[in-house]
């Protein structure tokens, strides 16, 4: 890796160094967790299949494809809160504050490695799982007329892909801010802020008089407001929230550096 560095100057190479770096860091432990998580899937899919003895098999959208969307957008959290664990070990701090590269080519690495490349990966690990998954029941079922491979670019994948982002940014900042257990006080932080936000605005639904008779009559209101806003602007706040929260990570990994 180049040591030029000192003059800050931005340089794509170095990034893309960066990103090997961080992945033979944590390429066992990604890849026990890859090959673990496809191992889970396949016997979800294949436990139906022996207890009916053939007769039902079900097919890779029907059975995993659900499944599959909150183990990517999961393992990926779990990820992203710990790409930071160098950097808060006292063992292991000096090597990633003494890398010859700038804060923001550290940070753009690690965003790549857990949000891009790790998707771009998990993509095709699923796809290659359907493509087992199927090729199986083709062969159980002795025909080949049903066979159905994963497919990333529909909608439903595209919207999962869109939340893996939008929380993504939450989990990265937490990777940042919190020195231990990061997953756990991310969720911990989210779910408070929450709860927070709904306190608030009950109460300010309250000053203002709108009174709340039971369950079903907040949904009705919860339903309506959300058709009075314009799909567009919905997807503007969270790119919007998105960009704030990395922006906060950036601050935040900026102060780390001591060095």
């Amino acid at each position: 890796m180049s040591t030029s560095a000192n003059n800050g100057t931005f340089s794509l190479n170095r990034v893309m160094l960066i990103s090997k770096r961080y992945f033979f860091l944590n390429q066992k432990n990604w890849l026990i967790g890859l090959l673990s998580a496809a191992g889970i899937l396949f016997t979800i899919w294949l436990i139906p299949v022996i207890i009916t003895s053939g007769d039902i098999v079900p097919s890779f959208g029907s059975a995993l494809s659900n499944i599959t969307a909150a183990a990517y957008v999961f393992g990926g959290l779990v990820i992203a809160s710990s790409i930071f664990n160098e950097l808060h070990s006292t063992n292991t701090c000096y090597r990633f504050l003494t890398l010859p590269a700038t804060t923001a080519e550290k940070f753009l690495s690690a965003w790549l490695v857990t949000s891009v490349f790790y998707t771009v990966a998990v993509m095709l690990a699923i796809f290659l799982l359907s493509f087992s998954v199927e090729s199986l029941g083709a062969i159980i079922r002795g025909s080949w007329a049903r066979f159905e491979l994963f497919n990333p670019f529909t909608d439903d994948v595209a919207d999962t892909v869109s939340s893996y982002f939008f929380y993504h940014s939450i989990f990265f900042l937490g990777a940042i801010y919190f020195r231990k257990n990061n997953f756990l006080k991310t969720v911990l932080a989210y779910i408070t802020i929450v709860i927070g936000l709904l306190i608030f605005f009950s109460f300010v639904m309250l000053i203002f008089g709108l009174s709340i008779q039971g369950e079903l009559q907040v949904s009705m209101q919860l339903n309506s407001i959300s058709e009075l806003v314009p799909a567009f602007l919905h997807s503007t706040f969270r790119i919007l929230f998105t960009l704030l929260m990395l922006f906060l990570a950036y601050v935040q990994l900026k102060r780390r550096q001591i060095v």
